[in-house]
């Protein structure tokens, strides 16, 4: 349906498809607005920020909470998914008014950091589970046989995360890309996103240029899951096992 409004210029009803189609709306879109480019490459660059600081926050944490029995354990694991329990607006209330003190609204690094509270909790659960299925027996193999933390980390450690980081990063850029009440309240409207664009045209019944940006999310986001498809076939080399 969001294809169709995307090129449908005259539709009444009841007809089942629509009578003129045209690119005008893509035109008006990529053309027409310039805050279009500005927005993507926004929307871009914060997701793919959100995936790097998730990630490292989620790697030493999963492997902390799957890999490790301590006090308050199950505690841990229902309050890293508190952001995404909680609504939203409840959530960036709160903290609003400390980033507010901390000089952090209004900018890419506060948008940055909100959108990752509620990126990570995704990342940390991705990679909780994997160092629970996985453990860290050969880590301490290596370390009987005298490999440094380093060494241990980088061909023991990493390898056989790579799935797993890749899949929480993909997950972590998906929803950082469609989030949309953190960055209008933390960014103060000076930070324009994909999302930011979209809202405003859907409140003006305008829902032909709203869905070219909705196919545009949409598209995003499918682009980074067939991306890291790729890469995890590449990585365990499927294709050529399936062909032999």
């Amino acid at each position: 349906m969001l294809a169709v409004l995307t090129v449908s210029t005259f539709w009444p009803y009841p007809a089942l498809v629509p009578e003129v189609v045209s690119l005008e709306y893509f035109q008006h879109v990529f053309v027409g607005n310039r805050q279009t480019l500005m927005a993507i490459i926004s929307s871009i660059l914060l997701a793919f920020f959100v995936m790097l600081l998730s990630l490292l926050i989620a790697i030493p944490a999963g492997k902390a909470i799957g890999c490790y029995n301590f006090k308050g354990k199950g505690f841990v694991k229902i309050l890293v998914l508190v952001p995404i329990v909680v609504p939203s607006i409840a959530v960036i209330t709160g903290i609003h008014v400390s980033m507010i003190r901390a000089g952090l609204t209004g900018d890419y690094l506060g948008v940055t950091i909100i959108q990752t509270l509620f990126a990570m909790p995704y990342a940390i659960r991705i990679m909780t589970n994997v160092f629970e299925i996985i453990g860290s027996r050969l880590e301490q193999q290596a370390e009987v046989l005298g490999a440094g933390a380093f060494t241990i980390f980088r061909k023991v450690t990493l390898p056989r995360l790579i799935p797993a980081i890749l899949s929480a990063g993909a997950l972590s850029f998906t929803v950082s890309i469609a989030q949309y009440i953190t960055t209008f309240i933390i960014g103060g409207g000076r930070i324009i996103t994909i999302t930011m664009l979209i809202v405003p045209h859907i409140q003006s019944r305008e829902h032909h240029i709203a869905a070219v940006y909705s196919v545009l999310l949409i598209a995003a986001s499918l682009l980074s899951l067939v991306l890291v498809e790729k890469l995890v076939r590449r990585y365990y080399k499927i294709d050529e096992v399936f062909s032999i």
